[in-house]
């Protein structure tokens, strides 16, 4: 039976089959391989560095890997953002180059944060704001061009953009964005870039996760910022990492125009 549709037929009656649209299924499109029957190029061994020490625990290769999608977390005013701009800043420095999308921020707020911040001014950014009824459509076309790194801010304000313009789930939503970070991450963009995504996420007013099990089980990293406590220092630490094993963490100030990046003290360490 092809292009098949369910089409409702009045409270209390059973669905009608109409023709228009169906999906199909092809077993020979089934793959089962081996790891040594898998190929990539070897620039996805190839760091992406931020020249701080957020180099040291973000793999044990020293830097961000290609193809990663992490998910960094924390309270309101935790530094998250700030520490993303300050990567993506320098990363593209490096000749990288990067994107941040701003659903937090419209392009006022982000120029105010810049007179703050003055290098951030020069990190190409995408107000998602300005497309909310074709987020969907927007971030497909942006990402087809290919980048190395990409930052969102945040993963919640994404979810809900495409849940209100689409009126769907969120889990279709969830489903739609980590397939379209798994596509650009496998180099399917016009460029052929294994792009890593560093995913601003929100926390729950408890101080858990807010999003579901599934963002965290399909990204390869979970980083979380916190605030310590009576200090203006703040520290940064993964609760998983695929790219790395090092159980420690990095502490950082913001300062005038910079973040400043500082390890742990000896007592600090964990044995």
């Amino acid at each position: 039976m092809k292009n098949l549709v369910i089409e409702k037929r009045g409270k209390g009656r059973p669905p009608r089959v109409t023709s228009e649209q169906v999906s199909t299924f092809d077993p020979s499109s089934i793959q089962v391989v081996r790891g040594s029957e898998l190929s990539f190029d070897d620039s996805i061994f190839e760091p992406i560095s931020s020249g701080t020490f957020m180099d040291l625990i973000l793999s044990e290769q020293g830097g961000l890997m290609p193809a990663t999608s992490m998910v960094i977390c924390g309270g309101p005013g935790s530094g998250k953002s700030t520490v993303v701009l300050d990567m993506l800043f320098k990363m593209a420095e490096d000749g990288k180059k990067v994107l941040f999308i701003s659903r937090e921020m419209d392009e006022i707020g982000h120029y105010k944060y810049c007179r703050r911040m003055h290098r951030f001014a020069n990190v190409p950014t995408l107000f998602l704001k300005n497309y909310s009824a074709t987020v969907k459509e927007t971030l497909e076309h942006v990402f087809k061009e290919g980048w190395d790194v990409v930052g969102i801010d945040s993963v919640a304000e994404v979810i809900d953009m495409y849940k209100d313009a689409y009126s769907t789930t969120e889990s279709k939503a969830e489903l739609w964005f980590l397939s379209l970070q798994g596509t650009h991450k496998k180099g399917g963009n016009e460029a052929g870039l294994n792009t890593a995504f560093i995913n601003i996420q929100q926390v729950t007013k408890s101080g858990g996760f807010a999003g579901s099990n599934r963002l965290k089980h399909m990204t390869d990293a979970m980083c979380h910022v916190d605030r310590i406590k009576d200090s203006d220092e703040r520290k940064v630490y993964f609760s998983k990492n695929r790219d790395c094993n090092i159980d420690t963490h990095i502490k950082f100030r913001i300062g005038m125009n910079q973040v400043e990046y500082m390890l742990p003290d000896a007592d600090e360490v964990e044995d």
